[in-house]
């Protein structure tokens, strides 16, 4: 029975004739109004939230504890190419700045410095007391994080010190086996390695060869015809990730979809040299050191289409070259006292 159909058997008009009961003009529209009212009711929908117990609430919003306040200093690696530090000082370091020198502070900072230690670089950004912040790394390389006082033209203070970590290599090891038995040439190398499910490295072993020495020039050589800078520019950088960085762009990728993947330097090269990064200029620049084609590529962008079963989808270059030749004194979180 329908809302109406009760509320008129309620009101006594169900089987009622004309001739059986009059009703009066205030009846009718008392009726007509309570007719109305129940067309219009709708069920209240029921809130979700009421039927999740509290824990479920708790639990479905996953929170980071909240670490007591003390001098900290942690360096994490997530990739090759990224380092996460988060840090925490225990007292306020101005006023320790303050008691060592005075007012004469002048125009100091607390900043946190990354120092890549492989090779001998920086990288500084200003911060608070507490705090986390991702930098964008070279692979292979050890890195360690400070937090200290920074003044332009003034000696710089470390307050604080971090692990150390290092990125590892975004290639297989350069390392030849000296035992007959386990002495292999790059392109077998490579066919083991695509097969194993490794397909970027068996690619990169391929157009490098056997010659660690040559592949790394060759690598300067092609980064130089692409970016129009001398190759001597890029002694300091990894030869792995330029050559990564030229087979993706090679392959179809855009500038954008290299960020993250390679070094943050290297896509700053890159950058600079905007007008001139295109697909045909970085296989030109391959072609030329490597001796290698389009159909030799690897296409690095994840396979959108029908899987492949039981065959490659590497193709390994037609050539593979083996013979071409105080108060602020440091503390580290490590050595703090619990």
């Amino acid at each position: 029975m329908s809302e109406v159909e009760k509320e008129i058997a309620e009101t006594g008009l169900s089987h009622v004739s004309s001739g059986e009961m009059v009703r009066t003009d205030e009846d009718v529209a008392e009726i007509t109004a309570r007719i109305a009212a129940a067309l219009e009711e709708e069920p209240a929908a029921e809130d979700p939230e009421e039927n999740l117990s509290p824990a479920f609430k708790e639990l479905r919003e996953p929170k980071l504890p909240v670490l007591p306040r003390e001098n900290r200093a942690r360096l994490l690696m997530q990739t090759p190419n990224r380092v996460y530090f988060y840090w925490s000082l225990k007292n306020n370091p101005f006023q320790i700045l303050h008691r060592a020198f005075g007012e004469n502070t002048g125009s100091y900072t607390l900043v946190a410095k990354l120092i890549n230690e492989t090779r001998d670089t920086e990288d500084i950004h200003a911060v608070d007391a507490e705090g986390n912040y991702w930098f964008s790394v070279d692979a292979d390389s050890t890195y360690r994080a400070e937090i200290g006082f920074y003044a332009p033209n003034r000696p710089y203070f470390r307050a604080l010190y971090s692990n150390t970590v290092t990125t590892p290599r975004k290639s297989p090891s350069h390392r030849v086996a000296t035992d007959a038995d386990w002495m292999v040439t790059a392109d077998k190398f490579a066919m083991v390695l695509d097969v194993s499910g490794f397909k970027q490295d068996a690619f990169d072993v391929a157009i490098a060869g056997d010659n660690f020495e040559h592949s790394k020039t060759a690598s300067y050589a092609a980064f130089a015809r692409l970016t129009g800078r001398p190759a001597a520019d890029f002694d300091n950088f990894d030869a792995d990730d330029i050559r990564y960085a030229l087979t993706l762009l090679a392959s179809g990728a855009t500038l954008e979809d290299l960020r993250f993947r390679i070094s943050e330097r290297l896509f700053a090269v890159l950058q600079n040299a905007i007008d001139m990064i295109s697909r045909e200029n970085a296989l030109a620049a391959l072609k030329t050191e490597f001796d290698i084609d389009e159909s030799d590529l690897l296409d690095e962008e994840e396979e959108t289409g029908a899987a492949v079963f039981g065959a490659s989808l590497v193709n390994f270059p037609k050539h593979v070259r083996t013979k071409r030749l105080s108060k602020l004194e440091p503390l580290s979180s490590h050595t703090v006292t619990r």
